[in-house]
């Protein structure tokens, strides 16, 4: 089992709004067009049309997931002229998705299994 260095010590100094926080965060990232949105900004900002072919979402869907990630604090956003990028703000979030991805996959039947990250 991985602890990715917390320790029990940490884990019980944790209080109650760090692990509502947290639980928002998961809720967050619960959904899988976020998901694959964050993994598609890992290779560096894209605009809103890149992320649409990339993710294969629809442009209201992708609007609201932007938007709820934007205020969250997870992505960043520009606009130039009529297009708007976007960029990943909080670089924990890719750590805590290639983590789970990871573990995920690594757990998975092969024919289910994600992309090792």
């Amino acid at each position: 089992m991985f602890t990715y260095g917390m320790t029990d010590e940490l884990g019980a100094r944790v209080g109650t709004h760090t692990v509502e926080r947290a639980a928002d965060l998961f809720g967050l990232l619960s959904t899988p067009v976020r998901l694959r949105i964050i993994l598609e900004l890992r290779s560096g900002e894209k605009s809103v049309s890149e992320l649409l072919a990339g993710v294969q979402g629809g442009q209201p869907n992708m609007s609201q997931h932007l938007t709820m990630m934007y205020r969250a604090g997870l992505v960043a956003r520009r606009k130039q002229g009529a297009q708007v990028y976007y960029r990943i703000a909080n670089e924990s979030v890719v750590s805590v998705c290639k983590i789970v991805c990871t573990q995920v996959a690594l757990n998975s039947d092969k024919r289910h299994a994600l992309p090792v990250l």
